[in-house]
């Protein structure tokens, strides 16, 4: 007898001990705001199996399942999930509330509502079915419930995904509550993907137009990197792959692995780490062949892919902060070459950094997800590119003033060529006019010589030299190119040099002159012209 009434008396304790528990947990609906954090007021339990929500709820009610400390994020794990929310509906009317499940990559889900002390099911959703089949058609997993003014109502969300990262940071929205969230949701998401859009299309373009692959690796980087932000926040299914499940399932860890692939060979034409860090851009040239591996491993087996996946994430990972530390390496060894370059990289990139962090600890449940607002690695991937855009357009500018330089110096280099020849043709049949009036043709001199104020020119066909009262530098001037000045008082035509000594030249007629140090130089050149 007595032990009879024990058991009813232990029983009844632990009755009502889970029915204060809950009722302490209990969420009021209330204020005008409209939009409610769940989490708070939520208890989590975990099954290793797969269970319907009437053995789930009668194994929460006797006290069989033991409730976890994290609410929001457990991190990378093998269980399902289940989620006990009680609400009250305390606003003076009955409302259509959305319970949003902030978390776009979820396997499987259902949603049931505690009537008369068993689950009954609303809903069933999940990456597992095509997009059109969700109760809501909205990027995030989102379910339609409704509680009339001052009722009290339980639900039980059951999440699983196995072998991966789960997170499930829940709000509730009156209606006019979250379709306004919607509406700014999506002009401000707009206004960002239309942005790296833009900036795809003008990189790809002056990659093409100038013929550097810095452009077309930086372009294909913000591509891929931006479909993997796309799919990690639900916009891939909603509009890409939306009739795909199983395409889906590959779409987003895919362009993850892409965009690491043309990050490495953005940052190697970055750096031009060729030149400039031989050692370590073989070093990531491997680390570049590995990821190419796995990228046709991955289309070939994907199966493979998804059953090792834990493993793979944190592989995947250590290769990440790999290229980070590169990446880092690289840009302070660029200071010495290239300051503002590598000053920008380092300010966009510790942006870059600072969001994988963010994202590393949320995904392994380090850090409580309520605490950081949005997606932070879309965030700082957008704060990224929007540096090392800037980076790119000075670089832009450069090469356009270089090349409008070089233009410029080609210009005038072709000009005085111009000049030159039309100058050379002009005095190639012209002659020599002395103050004596006297005319000689320039190709009959072999060689001139200044005494005191008289020049002496010898002719081929003279053995007596012409003499002219003239200075040899303004001579000089009147000259065609083929006479070059040997000596401060010797000027001779080179069609005549025969051969060239280091203090004099020697004539087709053995005559020889004499060849200064000061001329030298300039006699070789004329002769290698």
């Amino acid at each position: 007898m007595y032990l009879i009434k024990y058991f009813q008396l232990a029983a009844l304790f632990i009755f009502v001990n889970h029915a204060q528990v809950f009722a302490q947990q209990k969420l009021i609906l209330e204020g005008d705001e409209g939009v409610f954090n769940i989490n708070p007021h939520t208890q989590v339990f975990s099954t290793q199996d797969s269970l319907e929500g009437s053995k789930a709820w009668q194994l929460i009610k006797e006290g069989k399942l033991t409730p976890l400390s994290e609410k929001v994020n457990p991190g990378i794990s093998n269980a399902a999930y289940w989620i006990y929310i009680p609400l009250k509906n305390n606003l003076p009317q009955s409302e259509a509330f959305y319970l949003e499940v902030d978390y776009a990559q979820l396997d499987y889900m259902q949603l049931y509502e505690i009537v008369d002390d068993s689950a009954v099911r609303l809903y069933e959703t999940g990456d597992r079915f095509v997009f059109s089949q969700r109760p809501v058609q909205y990027r995030n997993f989102t379910f339609p419930i409704s509680i009339k003014e001052g009722e009290e109502k339980e639900y039980l969300l059951n999440i699983d995904k196995r072998k991966s990262a789960v997170r499930f940071p829940l709000t509730l929205y009156t209606t006019n509550s979250f379709w306004t969230m919607y509406n700014k949701e999506t002009i401000f998401y707009g206004f960002c993907f239309g942005t790296l859009a833009l900036v795809i299309l003008i990189s790809l373009l002056v990659g093409i137009r100038l013929s550097m692959p810095i452009f077309l690796w930086y372009a294909l980087y913000v591509l891929t990197f931006g479909l993997r932000c796309f799919a990690k926040l639900g916009y891939g299914y909603q509009y890409i792959t939306s009739g795909l499940p199983e395409f889906n399932t590959h779409f987003f860890p895919f362009t993850t692995q892409l965009s690491m692939v043309f990050l490495i060979m953005y940052i190697q034409q970055y750096f031009n780490t060729v030149k400039n860090l031989p050692v370590f851009h073989r070093v990531m040239d491997g680390i570049l062949l590995l990821f190419i591996v796995s990228s046709i491993v991955w289309v070939l087996f994907p199966g493979f892919i998804i059953s090792f996946g834990p493993v793979l994430i944190s592989m995947r990972y250590v290769v990440v902060c790999t290229i980070i530390v590169f990446a880092y390496y690289s840009a302070f060894q660029h200071l010495k070459i290239n300051s503002f370059r590598a000053k920008m990289f380092l300010l966009g990139y510790s942006m870059f950094f600072l969001g994988v962090f963010s994202q590393i600890l949320m995904e392994y449940g380090a850090i409580d997800r309520s605490l950081v607002p949005g997606d932070p690695l879309f965030a700082g991937f957008f704060m990224e590119i929007g540096v090392l855009s800037y980076a790119m357009v000075v670089l832009i500018v450069n090469i356009v003033r270089e090349k409008n330089t070089l233009s410029s110096d080609n210009e005038k280099l072709q000009n005085n060529l111009e000049n030159l020849k039309e100058k050379s043709k002009a005095t190639e049949n012209s002659y020599v006019v002395l103050k004596t009036k006297a005319l000689l043709d320039p190709k009959r001199i072999k060689y001139i010589q200044a005494d005191d104020h008289y020049l002496e020119f010898y002719l081929i066909d003279k053995e007596r030299p012409e003499i002219d009262r003239n200075k040899l530098s303004e001579l000089l001037q009147s000259l065609p190119m083929q006479f070059v000045q040997t000596h401060r008082s010797t000027i001779v035509n080179l069609e005549y040099v025969k051969t060239i000594y280091s203090n004099h030249l020697l004539l087709y007629d053995d005559t020889e002159l004499r060849l200064s140090r000061t001329f030298k130089k300039k006699v070789e050149e004329r002769l290698i012209k």
